[in-house]
This record gives C-alpha cells, sequence and structure tokens, in this order.
C-alpha cells in the first residue's frame, strides 16, 4: 500500500517531457515501440506508444484519433479482456471490470489515456497524465496491459493486442 501512495504522489506531479520517455515516478520509461490501431484496416482509432523500463515497468500510451463515450470504451474493454482471457477470468474480474470502466470518460481526437505496470505495485490508468483507477492485483494489472500488448520480447519488442494500419 505505502508503493502506491508514494507512486500516487508522484504521478501526481508527473509530466511528459519527451516523447522518448514516459515518467513513472522517478523512473524513466524509454519508448520501445509506436504502432496505430485500426479497425478493419483502415478506420483510425488511436496511436499508441509502448515504454518499458529497467525494473519491468511498462506504460502504454494511447493518443485518440476519433472520439469514443465512456460506454464504447467500457464495452471495449471488457470485450477484448474477455477475448483476451476467456469468460471465466473475465467474470472473476468483472466488478473490477466494472469499476474501471466507471472511471472512463469520453475521449475527443488528441485526448490520452495511458495504462502502466510496475512491479509488485500493480496497474494504474491515468487520463491526460492524472490518475484515474488503479488494480492492486497483479494478476489483474498483467492481464489488463494484455488488451494492447500480449506479449513482450526484450530483443523484438511488443506483440500488439490490436489490428494495426
Amino acid at each position: 500500500m505505502k508503493r502506491w501512495v508514494l507512486l500516487l504522489a508522484l504521478l501526481s506531479s508527473t509530466a511528459i517531457a519527451d516523447t522518448r520517455q514516459f515518467l513513472l515516478g522517478e523512473t524513466a520509461l524509454d519508448l520501445r515501440a509506436e504502432a496505430r490501431a485500426c479497425y478493419l484496416g483502415f478506420i483510425k482509432l488511436y496511436e499508441v506508444d509502448y515504454y518499458a523500463g529497467p525494473d519491468a515497468s511498462r506504460c502504454v500510451q494511447l493518443s485518440y484519433l476519433r472520439g469514443f463515450s465512456e460506454e464504447a470504451l467500457d464495452e471495449a474493454t471488457r470485450k477484448v479482456f474477455e477475448q483476451r482471457h476467456g469468460p471465466d477470468v473475465s467474470a472473476r474480474y468483472s466488478a473490477d471490470l466494472a469499476r474501471i470502466g466507471g472511471a472512463y470518460r469520453a475521449v475527443e481526437p488528441g485526448d490520452r489515456y495511458a495504462y502502466c505496470v510496475a512491479p509488485e505495485a500493480g496497474g494504474l490508468l491515468l487520463r491526460d497524465g492524472v490518475a484515474v483507477a488503479r488494480l492492486e492485483e497483479p494478476g489483474l494489472a498483467e492481464r489488463f496491459l494484455q488488451i494492447w500488448v500480449t506479449s513482450d520480447q526484450p530483443d523484438e519488442g511488443p506483440t500488439w493486442g490490436f489490428g494495426e494500419c
């Protein structure tokens, strides 16, 4: 719990000063990969930057290219989470997913959500740099990241969990 309080305090003053790095508390994560997510191969949804740090901290930052309601974000999150992990795992985390869905706010082009996972601290969802939800349980925190990054090989980079364009 103390680590989360420290992480949240540090994040409240965190700013992205350089698009090549993402500051997670006092840890600078380096940009490892970039992609653009599309639906049906041509409908642009968002651009994603993937950052990784020396302590195994990782973040994805989504910069939206079109508007979505909070309901649409919640529905997409639940749908993709269930596709990745199956209905049993999705049901096990349904209360957590509902809480995350309740934290979403509508986005317009240029708005950003970031999701970060730090060792022994769980996960943190940020909206335009402000923490809006945290996932304390490590299993859920890692699974939630797999909505966007299904695996990460240090020498090869991430395997994206979405269609690119």
